[in-house]
C-alpha cells in the first residue's frame, strides 16, 4: 500500500522522462552511459557501452538475431540487432547506434522486468537477502527489507537510492556511472568500515560482489563498481529528512545500518576486511541484494 500511494508521483516522472529522451533525440545529444555512435569500424569498436546496449537490444521482441551478451564488440552481429531494433522503434534500419537509436533504447527498455521471489533467497548457501523496492523517480525514498535464509523479515529500513546529476542536472539513469542504484539481483557481503566516515558512516557496510539477474548481471562488477548500502555523517542531514543522492549506493539512516550490521552478525555473518573494490572480490559472498522496480 506505501508503494501504491506513490504510483501517480511515479508515473508522472515517468512521462517526463519520455519528454526529456524525445527532447534529446531531437537534439541529437547522448544520454549516458552512451557518449558515442556505435558502428561497424576496421578495428571493431568495443568497451562497456556495447555490452550495456547489447542487452538492452535483445529486449525488444522483433530482435531475433542471435548476440553474444557479454561481448564488448560492436561487430556485423551487433549491426544487424540494431537494425532490427530500429526498424521495430520506427527509425531508419541502418545499423548504426547513434544518439536517436541509444535514446530511444533507453527510454523503451532500461526497465529490467526484475521480480524478486520475495521472501525466499534464490538459489545458492547464503545467509540473508536484502531486498529494495524502487521507483524510475528515485528521489523517492524507499523502505528496505532484511530477511534471513529461511525468509523471515528481520528489520526493515529507509533507503535513498538516486545517484548523481548530470552536467545539465537531470538525474543520471541506473546504467550510468555514479547514477541510480541498478536493479537486478547480485551476491553481497559484509566488509569492514569504510575510513571516511562522513560520507559512509563509522559502521560495517554491505558490499555488491556480483550480478546475476536484471541490470545488476551485466553492470556489477565488470562495468559499475564500489556499490554499497551505507550511512554517513552527512553535514546537516538529521532523519526523517531526505537523504543526499549517492554514486550508485543504498544509503539509509545511521541507526539502521548500524541495527543490520549487528543483526547480520547474529546470523553468523561474518565481517569480511574491507578489499576497498579490489576485483576479483576476494571473498565467498554470504548474502544477496535484490533491487525491484515497482513501477
Amino acid at each position: 500500500a506505501e508503494y501504491m500511494g506513490k504510483h501517480q508521483t511515479a508515473m508522472s516522472s515517468l512521462a517526463l522522462l519520455g519528454v526529456v529522451v524525445l527532447a534529446l533525440c531531437a537534439m541529437g545529444q547522448y544520454t549516458q552511459p552512451f557518449t558515442r555512435t556505435l558502428e561497424v569500424t576496421d578495428p571493431p569498436m568495443t568497451g562497456a557501452d556495447v555490452t550495456i546496449l547489447l542487452n538492452l537490444v535483445v529486449r525488444c521482441p522483433a530482435v531475433t538475431t542471435k548476440v553474444n551478451l557479454s561481448s564488448s564488440t560492436y561487430d556485423s552481429t551487433a549491426a544487424a540487432a540494431v537494425s532490427q531494433l530500429q526498424s521495430s522503434l520506427g527509425l531508419k534500419a541502418t545499423g548504426v547506434a547513434d544518439a536517436a537509436t541509444t535514446n530511444a533504447t533507453l527510454a523503451k527498455y532500461i526497465s529490467d522486468g526484475w521480480v524478486d521471489p520475495a521472501p525466499t533467497i534464490p538459489g545458492g548457501d547464503y545467509l540473508y537477502k536484502v531486498w529494495v523496492p524502487v521507483f524510475s523517480n528515485r528521489s523517492i525514498q524507499t523502505t528496505g527489507f532484511l530477511y534471513d535464509r529461511f525468509g523471515n523479515e528481520l528489520l526493515n529500513f529507509t533507503a535513498r537510492t538516486q545517484g548523481q546529476p548530470d552536467a545539465d542536472g537531470n538525474p543520471l539513469n541506473m546504467l550510468a556511472g555514479d547514477g541510480s542504484t541498478p536493479t537486478g539481483l547480485c551476491t553481497f557481503d559484509l566488509n569492514s568500515p569504510e575510513p571516511d566516515y562522513v560520507d559512509f558512516g563509522p559502521f560495517p557496510i554491505n558490499r555488491a560482489v556480483q550480478g546475476l539477474e536484471g541490470n545488476m548481471a551485466f553492470v556489477i562488477s565488470d562495468i559499475r563498481d564500489g556499490i554499497l548500502l551505507h550511512t554517513g555523517e552527512w553535514p546537516g542531514w538529521q532523519p526523517p529528512m531526505p537523504m543526499p543522492n549517492s554514486h550508485g549506493c543504498i544509503h539509509s539512516w545511521f541507526e539502521s545500518i548500524e541495527d543490520i550490521w549487528q543483526t547480520l552478525v547474529g546470523l553468523g555473518v561474518e565481517v569480511r576486511p574491507n578489499p576497498f573494490g579490489q576485483l576479483p572480490y576476494p571473498y565467498k559472498p554470504q548474502g544477496i541484494l535484490s533491487v525491484q522496480q515497482m513501477d
